[in-house]
């Protein structure tokens, strides 16, 4: 049977009704979820391959994620301009899981019916300088906005036709300000709490048949200011309102933002207002990797997108677990400045995890290094934790649904996957997969089991486990060994175009770091081969890389004035600076022609039809010699004044060929062909023309 899991909805039920459904329904329910970032959107990719006007824009990026009932959400992505347009941002693959609300972004993409198109938000997508010239932070560890009082106010609003108060203000009030904030204070270890008002209700000009939560927001906000409230004392705004079914979600939120927006509808259950308040601190979901029946850990497993039943930013349900330790890092409350710390194993030995829930000096979990991206350089860590049935996590033994959960949360370690940089990528582990019926309900590594990951060359093993925490024997000696190898280097260009002497010619060296993927950062030293007399300058003498990853620097040649014509040899080395017997070299040319430049432009037909190529020959000569690797640009400009630029480059022979395509309906008459280029090494410009009609 294939492990499936159906989330609890978000109002109470017994646990044998709960079973039922899912019995009734685990041979067709598809857990719906949000596109992780290997997802594909159609829509988008068919949008992609239909076109539009290529366009670059920037603003400011909203997420907005909408959290339904029935386990599936889904993000809305926006770009805000300085002008106050909307712009509706969908992307083709690997949405942007590295920003947040509020960051100035750069987007480029296709615009096409008032929404633009991006193939990829982490190549498509770059963070920027805002319009107020700001330069962005640096990547943010923790996510900003995370610290101290987190000033709050919760909007009460209705709808003109449906004016009805579902709760009191001072329910609400202590849903936010009591549970909420002992939520947050208990997660944070003290070190951040909910602090705030709740105003309203306010009747605002919306209908309860319509969901547009933008405008929601903005007639909550003037409601609110009409009434004597000053939005400026608050970083965080939530709009609460009777439920609008035509919405759908339970909970919606900002992913960040300062201040971030959040939408409650109509509901008190403590797990949606602490999910969307997650969600607003910069946390995306908790995921769960499902790799079926026999394994624990795969590379293509299914990844469901609310599977993580040990946190509140996964499944949805009626208690609200502490957020993971991959969550708790990237908001600080672990691991960083003055919070309790996550201990990173780098050699083997026997580790102590101290019980989740509580702040102390001691570890609360554990973080193992599972693999590097040979590509990107990130890293994908492992995070122990030792939970307890303490505070918010107490519901695990309290046996209110002692057929959901097993204890083995207690009595086992727990463990979860995430990666450097991807704030969505949080995934728990199931080590006990042959318990399909279970669900992820028996999650840990209990004493008496092994984890091995042979890949990484990684055995755990728990040799205890009780209320004050859970001691781990890891053994990393029969992991993956650095190895490392010669980097390769290439050089562009491999040879220069003929110059005067005494030129400085630019020559880009590339290298590849190609150690295994286990090994650390090298750093490589940069050498030049030059001819004696000659110079040479590099803007930069070093590169540092990860394995697979390659870099770039500069070498600039100058030969001295008077030097003979002819082509001279130049090389560039890269030497690990740590192992120096490993390095790598590569050639290139420097050129020397004192003879004048000529240029030929001729086309292979004086005369075309509509519909034919014509082909454009640009010839290039040092006298007799050819100018080998010259780039060229030709303008054809039409009768009609519509020019087009055509660029190559010449070959072995001087020649570049190029071809202009005719429409079946190009426009009669003579079209003039252009060309011009500056004689390296001196001030001169060269050009040639010709022309070509059209019957």
């Amino acid at each position: 049977m294939e492990k499936r899991i159906f989330p609890r909805i978000y109002s109470s039920v017994f646990c044998s009704t709960f079973l039922a459904v899912v019995v009734l329904l685990s041979s067709t329910f598809v857990l719906a979820h949000t596109p992780d970032t290997n997802t594909i959107d159609s829509a988008a990719a068919a949008q992609w391959q239909a076109g539009g006007q290529r366009v670059q824009l920037e603003g400011e990026l909203e997420i907005v994620h909408q959290d339904f009932p029935d386990g599936h959400g889904q993000f809305v992505y926006t770009l805000k301009q300085a002008d106050g347009t909307r712009v509706p941002l969908r992307f083709v693959k690997h949405p942007p899981t590295h920003l947040l609300t509020g960051d100035h972004v750069r987007a480029n993409g296709l615009l096409s019916g008032g929404s633009l198109t991006l193939y990829s938000g982490s190549t498509n997508l770059t963070k920027t300088t805002a319009a107020n010239g700001n330069t962005p932070p640096p990547p943010s560890i923790p996510v900003p906005y995370t610290f101290g009082s987190q000033s709050t106010l919760v909007i009460l609003v209705n709808f003109q036709d449906d004016a009805v108060q579902p709760y009191a203000a001072t329910d609400v009030q202590n849903a936010f300000f009591t549970t909420a904030n002992n939520f947050i204070t208990e997660n944070s270890y003290g070190q951040t709490s909910l602090t705030g008002n709740v105003v309203g209700w306010y009747t605002i000009p919306d209908s309860v048949t319509t969901c547009n939560i933008g405008q929601i927001a903005t007639d909550a906000q003037n409601a609110a200011v009409a009434a004597g409230v000053n939005l400026s004392n608050y970083t965080r705004y939530v709009f609460f309102y009777p439920v609008d079914n035509a919405c759908g979600f339970s909970g919606a939120s900002q992913v960040g933002g300062n201040p971030s927006q959040s939408w409650i509808n109509g509901t008190l259950n403590p797990y949606v207002i602490h999910h969307e308040l997650g969600h607003a601190f910069g946390l995306w979901h908790s995921h769960s990797l499902d790799c079926g029946a026999t394994a624990t850990i795969c590379s293509s497993g299914t990844i469901v997108e609310y599977g993580d039943l040990l946190d509140t930013m996964g499944t949805p349900q009626s208690e609200s677990p502490d957020y993971n330790s991959f969550q708790k890092e990237r908001l600080g409350w672990l691991g960083y400045g003055a919070s309790p710390p996550i201990q990173t194993v780098t050699a083997s030995g026997t580790y102590t995890i101290n019980p989740y829930e509580l702040g102390s000096s001691g570890p609360n979990a554990l973080k193992i290094l599972k693999s590097t991206d040979p590509t990107t350089g990130a890293k994908t860590w492992y995070y122990l934790e030792s939970r307890q049935a303490i505070g918010f996590d107490a519901f695990l033994t309290n046996g209110t649904c002692s057929q959901c959960y097993t204890q083995n949360e207690t009595t086992g370690v727990l463990f979860h996957i995430g990666t450097d940089g991807d704030g969505n990528s949080s995934e728990l582990i199931d080590m006990t997969p042959a318990t399909p019926s279970s669900g992820y309900y028996d999650p840990s590594l209990v004493v008496g089991q092994t984890f091995q990951d042979s890949t990484a060359g990684l055995t755990i093993a728990p040799t205890a486990v009780s209320s004050t925490g859970a001691t781990v024997q890891i053994t990393m000696n029969n992991g993956p060994v650095c190895t490392a190898a010669n980097p390769t280097v290439s050089v562009s260009p491999s040879q220069s175009q003929s110059v005067t002497s005494g030129t400085a010619v630019n020559f880009t060296a590339t290298v590849t770091d190609k150690d295994s993927a286990s090994c650390a950062l090298a750093t490589f030293n940069l050498g030049g081969a030059l001819p004696s007399g000659w110079a040479g300058v590099w803007s930069a003498t070093t590169l540092s890389l990860s394995p697979g990853k390659s870099g770039s620097a500069t070498l600039t040649a100058t030969s001295p004035v008077g030097t003979p014509d002819g082509s001279y040899n130049l090389g560039v080395s890269a030497t690990n600076a740590s192992a120096s017997s490993y390095s790598g070299s590569a050639a290139a040319t420097y050129v020397i022609n004192t003879a004048p430049l000529s240029i030929s432009l001729t086309t292979n037909q004086s005369s075309y039809m509509p519909g034919q190529t014509v082909g454009v020959i640009v010839t290039m000569l040092y006298g007799t010699s050819p100018d080998a690797g010259a780039s060229v640009t030709v303008t054809v400009t039409a009768p009609n004044g519509r020019t087009t630029t055509l660029k190559g480059t010449t070959g072995s022979n001087g020649l570049a060929l190029l071809n202009y395509n005719l429409s079946k309906h190009a426009t009669a008459g003579t079209y003039q062909v252009q060309l011009a280029t500056t004689v390296t090494g001196a001030s001169s410009t060269v050009g040639a023309s010709t022309s070509f009609t059209v019957q």
